[in-house]
């Protein structure tokens, strides 16, 4: 069973009213991201906030906007960022990216989206809701960050490696390009599962990345994914 709380170097996320609790891909994405020269950072479907909470101490000078479309989760992420260091600089809206509208432009979208298509709909409809993405198509994602994305801003995501092309050929259509590209393995012996992406509109040539989380088993983690989220993690 997860815990009813997870502890931070510098942050606690509380997570009991929230259907997805922090995990390997949250922690690993928010701290691959490239969070230089920006301002103003969007983190879509943000959960329990831990992607707009590493955001914010990643990025000391940023302001945060969160938005959340499940009640519970959207209450207990505002209650998470009024209790960290930087609650001046975070923001969580309970609202649907879909209907967001913006008069000033992001610098940096950011998200971890749900992404299982095809796959049979979760028992407990929350945790539906933030892992399948009938709730949340990729073409509703990509024009949501075509409408809020400045035109010199990044948009970063978390994918399973066999929906990147899907997802790149959409972006591709609003003129977002794949500037940089992480393939990740959980384990070393077994197959990458995840892709890390950071798109912008410029383009350009596409910095290529792999990472390994683990060895050979659990706790066995790689120096590289160590020093990731070393001013992240406890005990790293």
């Amino acid at each position: 069973m997860p815990k009813p709380s997870f502890r931070f170097k510098q942050f606690t996320i509380q997570q009991d009213r929230c259907a997805l609790k922090v995990g390997t891909d949250g922690v690993l994405f928010g701290a691959w991201v490239n969070y230089d020269g920006v301002q103003r950072i969007l983190d879509i479907g943000t959960g329990t906030g831990v992607l707009a909470l590493i955001a914010a101490q990643r990025q000391a000078t940023a302001t945060v906007d969160a938005v959340e479309i499940d009640d519970a989760a959207a209450e207990q992420a505002a209650e998470n960022a009024a209790e960290s260091p930087w609650q001046d600089r975070v923001r969580v809206h309970r609202m649907d990216v879909r209907r967001m509208t913006t008069s000033e432009p992001f610098d940096l979208i950011i998200c971890n989206p749900p992404y299982y298509a095809g796959y049979s709909s979760a028992s407990d409809e929350r945790v539906g809701l933030a892992k399948h993405s009938d709730k949340l198509l990729f073409p509703e994602l990509v024009a949501a960050v075509d409408r809020l994305l400045s035109e010199a801003g990044r948009f970063a995501v978390i994918i399973p490696l066999n929906r990147e092309q899907e997802l790149l050929a959409l972006a591709d259509q609003v003129g977002l390009k794949p500037i940089r590209r992480c393939v990740v393995k959980y384990v070393a012996h077994r197959p990458a599962k995840r892709v890390l992406l950071e798109l912008n509109r410029p383009g350009g040539a596409i910095r290529q990345e792999e990472l390994t989380i683990e060895n050979t088993g659990p706790f066995d983690y790689t120096p590289e994914y160590r020093a990731l989220i070393s001013d992240l993690m406890l005990n790293f």
